[in-house]
């Protein structure tokens, strides 16, 4: 039978010799019985090595009118489903009997026949299945007895080191201990213990009556997953620190804003000032409205809030500035603007001096002159005022010039 040896892996043999007296010969043979468990529902393989040259059966031990498959020198047959031989192997001597799927219905005892000969004996089984269960108090617990021949309900506590019996189950009924009687119930194939509680936590096992087999352990516990008081009063305290937090958080934000919002509207009414001042007085005042005005500009180049409102208020005031510049007589404030009109004017003159002299003297009051003289001051006043010594010689120089004119 191909695949037969990777199939082994499925099984656990252990062989005993015994000795069988065969009530269909007169003849005493031994037969090796093999004892092979597997998983549910798993594939198995009932082994039986032997060189036959007659046919070859498997039967049921205790009934060998039941065959589930056959083999001879020509082929093999599947008698029930879910049974095989190999005809390959057969005649390599092995004459193993495959299962697809062992389910409990399987669990039996097998022979294989060579001719009138009883090979060799398997006693299959299935192994126990475990399974872990967490309820919580008040649920009702499920015993899932999966087979349909009597068996035993066994119950062990987490701290004890017996088993106390709870039912014995038949497909019909229920005959349990009067601790357990008015908890349980049956409704094949399960058996349900009511009301479970933390007592209840431990070990239940369903056993096999005719075999002793643990057919199925569940290990179960019971928990009250109920939040204890303090717990609830924790999270109630974590909740209100949270929302506490959360506001905070919010205040500070407004507070921030509206402290950002009083220190803008400060700065603001300041620079006017400094603005309005600057309209009636020298120019020292023109000087430091235009610093302010400057620094107020790259304060807040990067605010997101206040950058736009800032920039056209700046603008607004520069403009408000240079309007002050225009040539308004003895009331013009100086900006630099008004600085290059004056010394354009200044130089206008002194070329007209240059040019015709005594004439020209002749032709222009004392006021004039006087007038002309101021004007340098002024200027030179305000490049002094404005830290730009390369202006201020300029005007010196044009001073000096004028002067000499005049003496002249």
């Amino acid at each position: 039978m191909e695949g037969l040896s990777s199939m082994q892996s499925f099984s656990i043999h252990h062989c005993v010799l015994i000795f069988l007296t065969l009530t269909f010969t007169t003849a005493s043979v031994s037969a090796a019985v093999c004892s092979t468990s597997v998983k549910l529902l798993q594939p198995v393989i009932l082994s039986c090595e032997h060189k036959c040259s007659a046919s070859v059966k498997w039967t049921l031990f205790q009934n060998r009118d039941v065959v589930f498959a056959r083999c001879d020198q020509t082929s093999c047959t599947s008698q029930q489903k879910g049974y095989t031989m190999s005809h390959d192997q057969y005649l390599k001597g092995n004459l193993s009997l495959s299962i697809a799927a062992a389910n409990y219905s399987e669990r039996n005892t097998y022979t294989c026949e060579c001719g009138v000969s009883d090979i060799t004996t398997v006693r299959l089984s299935i192994e126990t299945v475990f399974s872990a269960v967490q309820m919580s108090p008040a649920e009702d617990l499920l015993l899932d007895l999966s087979v349909p021949e009597p068996v035993k309900v066994f119950y062990r506590s987490s701290d004890s080191a017996d088993d106390e019996l709870i039912c014995n189950v038949t497909q019909s009924s229920a005959q349990c201990s009067s601790k357990y009687t008015s908890r349980t119930s049956l409704h094949h194939p399960q058996l349900t213990l009511r009301g479970v509680t933390s007592s209840d936590s431990g070990t239940y096992t369903i056993q096999n009556t005719k075999y002793n087999e643990d057919i199925h352990v569940y290990n179960v516990s019971v928990t009250d997953n109920q939040i204890p008081w303090w717990g609830i009063v924790l999270m109630v305290l974590l909740v209100l620190v949270l929302v506490l937090a959360v506001i905070g958080w919010i205040k500070y934000r407004k507070d921030a804003n509206y402290r950002l919002f009083i220190k803008v509207s400060k700065q603001l009414v300041d620079v006017n000032a400094l603005v309005n001042k600057a309209q009636s007085e020298g120019n020292e005042a023109v000087v430091k409205a235009e610093k302010a005005i400057k620094k107020l500009k790259e304060q807040y180049r990067e605010n997101p809030t206040y950058s736009e409102q800032i920039q056209m208020f700046c603008q607004g005031k520069e403009l408000q500035l240079q309007r002050c510049t225009g040539e308004q007589g003895e009331a013009l404030i100086l900006t630099k603007r008004g600085v290059r009109s004056m010394m354009e004017k200044v130089m206008k003159s002194l070329e007209m001096l240059s040019e015709d002299g005594e004439g020209h003297l002749q032709g222009n009051s004392v006021t004039e002159l006087e007038q002309m003289e101021q004007d340098l001051i002024q200027i030179l006043e305000w490049c002094r005022s404005s830290t730009n010594p390369q202006s201020s010689t300029e005007v010196e120089n044009l001073k000096k010039h004028l002067e000499e004119k005049c003496i002249q």
